[in-house]
């Protein structure tokens, strides 16, 4: 409240979904003579990646839909996210019908699995890449549109920027589909690179 007194007419929002988490984590790899060793190694990973592995504190073994569940991440979310587990030879996992078992790794499954269960998601990680870029240019593209707005009409708020947006993107080759949540952390953002006060 103090900050928005001092900062008029800016508030901080937190946005839990941003952040990065150190950790110390036991993965397994083969080294130069094809033996399966563990070792232990720093990852970086959102808060996102931390809450799941830290499920297996408690529980040895999860469903996708437990995590899903435990977590209240969309189940898609939750498989992408222990991808990236898999990928550091810290998690395995395994099929039960239509779910997907992940449980974590000892040097005697390590062994016994071969690097069978590690999955290769290269190609989703660069599609996410571009995915996010793809989606920045998009936003890019309405800048013109908000700095016009608000050098025409001075202080706006977000709504009614949201509402002409709508309005005067409609008839352009973009289709404005943004959320005023998705537009609020667009104009933060242009307010960190200093475009906008």
């Amino acid at each position: 409240i103090e900050y928005a007194k001092l900062k008029n007419p800016r508030r901080l929002v937190w946005m839990k979904q941003l952040g990065t988490v150190e950790l110390e984590v036991e993965a397994y790899e083969e080294d130069d003579d094809g033996n399966i060793v563990s070792h232990v190694k720093e990852v970086s990973c959102t808060p996102a990646h931390a809450t799941l592995l830290a499920h297996f504190e408690d529980k040895g073994e999860w469903t996708s839909d437990e995590l899903a569940n435990s977590t209240e991440m969309p189940g898609d979310m939750v498989r992408k996210r222990m991808g990236f587990w898999v990928n550091q030879r810290v998690v395995e996992t395994t099929r039960s019908g239509e779910d997907t078992v992940y449980s974590l790794i000892s040097v005697s499954e390590a062994d016994a699995n071969n690097d069978q269960s590690f999955q290769h998601d290269d190609e989703d990680q660069e599609q996410a890449v571009s995915i996010g870029a793809h989606e920045e240019e998009e936003m890019k593209v309405y800048e013109s549109y908000i700095f016009g707005m608000l050098s025409n009409l001075g202080q706006l708020p977000l709504e009614r920027i949201h509402s002409m947006l709508k309005t005067f993107v409609a008839g352009s080759d973009h289709k404005y589909d943004k959320t005023p949540q998705q537009l609020a952390i667009f104009l933060q953002q242009l307010c960190k690179e200093e475009k906008l006060e």
